[in-house]
């Protein structure tokens, strides 16, 4: 192991609540990991669908009679996918400060490694990936609606 500037100071945790940290620690981080999953399903969802709509409006003749009720549902689409990604990234939000509460009783290495990265740079590649989740909902959803149209 590599010498390190700090003195490495181990939890006072008995062992059976240091467990329990480690369970609820790692129960968030799946949580994490499972929202963060069901916000790219809904992204791919959605997506497949908007193509879906556009494939079948223009193959169809017959749909063209309900083009408006076609956008309309492509703009439902689109706004109920982005409540999921923005409900989803409150529930990760809500985990990592779960996370970093259960942190605060491990030793002063773990914490050291779990900070490797500050919180400003995991917050920023958190947020640009939703916003760049939310900006690929509207740019596709506007793509269809004119391809529709």
């Amino acid at each position: 192991m590599a010498k390190t500037d700090f003195e490495n100071e181990p939890s006072d945790l008995d062992d059976l609540t240091h467990q329990e940290l480690l369970t609820m620690h790692q129960n968030a981080s799946s949580a994490i990991l499972f929202a963060k999953s069901v916000q790219w399903f809904a992204v791919g969802f959605a997506l497949t669908l908007l193509f879906a709509a556009v494939i079948l409006v223009t193959l169809s003749p017959q749909l063209q009679s309900i083009i408006n009720l076609i956008s309309v549902a492509c703009i439902l689409l689109a706004c109920g996918t982005i409540f999921i990604l923005i409900m989803h990234q409150m529930w990760q939000f809500n985990e990592i400060r779960r996370i970093r509460r259960i942190e605060q009783h491990f030793s002063t290495l773990s914490r050291h490694v779990n900070h490797l990265e500050s919180r400003g740079e995991r917050n920023v590649e958190r947020y640009t990936m939703l916003f760049f989740m939310i900006l690929t909902i509207i740019a596709t959803v506007v793509i269809a609606l004119i391809a529709i149209r």
